[in-house]
């Protein structure tokens, strides 16, 4: 069974996945041009890969959720399924978090300091501001762990709320560069904004809006996340 490298990220319920199979960047060409076709030798650059063994990767991010209120980090909230995967995995305890979620999900998924990447607020027009590290618009400059994933043999989906597309932008006209699709993930499921109706939500799959099914959103993105997976094993 060929090994798959999985990367995920939930907020409130959402999650990214990575899974490995990215084309390569520019390689130096290793063919043969002739003076005719038969002197000359065709050659296509290699897909990257992931080296062997690259462990598949669930990153997670719950918003509005207390450092210490799970059990996973010694609250009284018991979280066993956290608990598990914290076990098996790596907690980010030394990561600075602020009071909304769009912030910290700018950092988490650049590793700056989200002023450094224009979201000291949300990336909604009402909520954003004209000022320095306050318009909601992260650089294409700042390349997100989607990206350098990518670039490294995974390829890459994410499900749920993403949270840092401006209101402005969140239109199937475009533009998608600060859509997830356009941040370094393959395929999103899940909705752009902030928040959203649990029954009916302002449901997108990869760059265009798509009717809900009626159940709940968590279902919906759940099943989503495991298509994805299951496809790419």
């Amino acid at each position: 069974m060929k090994q798959k490298k999985l990367f995920t990220l939930t907020a409130l319920s959402m999650t990214v996945s990575l899974v490995g199979n990215a084309f390569a960047e520019q390689q130096a060409y290793q063919g043969t041009v002739g003076r005719t076709l038969a002197e000359s030798k065709e050659w296509w650059p290699e897909p990257v890969k992931a080296p062997a063994g690259s462990p598949n990767v669930v990153w997670i991010l719950l918003d509005d959720v207390g450092f210490g209120a799970t059990s996973t980090f010694g609250g009284e909230i018991n979280t066993p399924t956290l608990d598990q995967l914290a076990k098996n995995g790596l907690r980010y305890t030394n990561f600075h978090t602020t009071a909304i979620s769009a912030p910290t999900r700018s950092a988490l998924l650049t590793g700056r300091n989200s002023g450094t990447v224009h979201v000291s607020g949300f990336s909604h027009t009402v909520l954003s501001a004209g000022f320095p590290g306050w318009d909601g618009r992260v650089p294409s400059k700042d390349g997100t762990v989607a990206e350098v994933l990518r670039d490294n043999g995974y390829n890459t989906f994410a499900v749920g709320k993403y949270g840092v597309t401006p209101d402005e932008d969140a239109t199937d006209a475009g533009p998608f560069n600060l859509w997830p699709t356009g941040k370094g993930f393959d395929h999103f499921f899940g909705f752009l904004g902030s928040q959203t109706d649990q029954y009916k939500p302002d449901l997108v799959e990869d760059q265009v809006h798509v009717k809900p099914d009626g159940r709940h959103l968590s279902e919906q993105i759940t099943d989503k996340a495991i298509s994805y997976m299951l496809t790419r094993v």
